[in-house]
């Protein structure tokens, strides 16, 4: 603790640059001695992650039900390529929302033409990706 000198006016050191100082060695040195423990001694809690294997009782948030069952529905070995369903599914998901973003570039409609009926094609685009997507969700939410 900091006693004043007699005839000294204030409370103590100052705040900055002294006790920020102080602080910043002190959490300098607890930092080294985590990193020193957690690299010398490691310790896990369970086997280590894999991202593409899901326990059975675990279901994705609703957004990914869809890429959920389509990773369940293509074969895990096609062509003796081992865990194939993995990168199919990537690659699908990422050439179907490729697809999406380009839809607006696809339509060369008039921009006159405002009705959804006079744009036919690119509205059906859109609603059977709309039903996949909805489809696809609904299955993978209620498969096991």
């Amino acid at each position: 603790m900091y006693h004043p000198k007699p005839g000294e006016v204030g409370t103590g050191p100052k705040f900055w640059p002294n006790h920020i100082f102080s602080e910043l060695a002190s959490a300098v040195c607890l930092l080294g001695l985590i990193v020193f423990l957690a690299g010398f001694f490691p310790h896990g809690l369970q086997e280590p992650a894999d991202p593409f294997v899901t326990p059975e009782h675990v279901k994705p948030e609703w957004y990914f039900l869809a890429l959920y069952q389509i990773l369940k529905l293509v074969p895990r070995t096609f062509m003796g390529i081992q865990d194939f369903n993995k990168p199919a599914t990537l690659i699908f998901a990422g050439v179907f929302f490729l697809a999406l973003m380009a839809l607006p570039w696809i339509d060369r409609s008039s921009p006159k033409i405002q009705h959804p009926l006079q744009r036919l094609p690119i509205v059906s685009i859109f609603f059977i990706g709309l039903l996949m997507f909805i489809g696809l969700s609904y299955w993978g939410a209620v498969s096991k």
